[in-house]
């Protein structure tokens, strides 16, 4: 029987909450067949220095504590909740397990342990659209400058995006939206609605320019979620708070998209008073009906409007 094979059948006959193990890899690596709620994977004990935690389509790689019988292991586990695809993913952790079978030992599969995940995205040809991580750095580096430079009791909480709210930061006087580019040219917002800019408290537009920088060194000016986060944390900024916004918006813990790096370029703020450009129902004139106008969207193009630079380099360097 193949080892593809011998996964299907142990897929079959796990109930819930279940582990079986597979004797294949016992010189090399202990390793499981699991059955989690309605996930079907296959776990291989891994030291706990080891931290993953990847996802696309069906799929997630990631690592957690396990208890297998009586005892606790700690498990690098590749998982799936299709259980129309039980039989071909079972086929995916066959490669997964033969990876670890040509690897020869337990270090130096563990080293690659994250090459192998990028290269079975690759390999099953996945559609991965690399998710806005500049814009979650805006408004992170947004929410560090204003507690470093205009608003000290600003607190995780005031960072109201990630709910959904009005504004990208809300306080009690002030809001702030923020918009984030990575076209080192590109002066252009996009107004996602005609509420967007529209505040009973004092309102600044923050824009922010980044460009990727993968491979070099982190540094004042090269950021990436995780950095910033622990920047805010030493800043008496609630981590658990901001941790959680963080992972619920998709960036989840101990993944790489939160360690993808990016060099800030540029930010700045412009106030949104009676010169800056706006469209709301209010001012739109010689148009009949307009109640019935439900949604706007529209770009502001901010090259010529006046705005207030931001030293974020010398803040980011403290």
């Amino acid at each position: 029987m193949d080892l593809s094979e011998q996964i299907r059948k142990k897929f079959a006959a796990l109930s819930k909450g279940n582990a079986s193990q597979i004797e294949l890899l016992n010189d090399i690596i202990s390793s499981w067949v699991i059955k989690i709620k309605d996930m079907y994977a296959i776990g291989i004990e891994v030291d706990e220095s080891i931290k993953i935690n990847e996802s696309f389509s069906n799929i997630s790689y990631f690592t957690h504590l396990f208890k297998i019988g009586n005892k606790e292991k700690y498990l690098l586990v590749l998982s799936s909740n299709n259980e129309r695809l039980r039989n071909e993913f079972a086929g995916i952790c066959a490669i997964f397990l033969e990876n670890v079978l040509e690897s020869g030992n337990k270090a130096e599969f563990q080293k690659n342990a994250i090459k192998w995940w990028e290269n079975i995205k690759n390999l099953i040809g996945n559609e991965v659209v690399e998710k806005s991580v500049h814009s979650v750095l805006g408004e992170l580096v947004t929410l560090y400058y204003l507690k470093k430079s205009e608003c000290k009791n600003i607190k995780a909480e005031n960072w109201t995006g990630p709910e959904g709210k009005s504004f990208d930061i809300q306080t009690e006087f002030m809001n702030y939206e923020v918009k984030s580019t990575i076209i080192k040219y590109k002066n252009t917002v996009t107004i996602s609605s005609q509420y967007q800019l529209s505040s009973n408290n004092e309102l600044s537009l923050i824009f922010a320019k980044f460009e990727e920088a993968d491979g070099a060194s982190l540094g004042k000016d090269v950021l990436c979620i995780d950095t910033i986060l622990e920047k805010l944390a030493r800043e008496d900024m609630d981590y658990g708070v901001l941790n959680n916004k963080v992972s619920k918006m998709g960036y989840k813990e101990n993944s790489l998209i939160r360690r993808k790096k990016y060099r800030i370029l540029e930010l700045r703020k412009y106030h949104v008073d009676e010169d800056f450009p706006l469209i709301n129902l209010s001012n739109l004139v010689n148009i009949r009906n307009k109640e019935h106008i439900v949604h706007i969207s529209y770009k502001v193009d901010l090259t010529g409007l006046q705005f207030i630079p931001l030293d974020i380099n010398k803040i980011l360097s403290q």
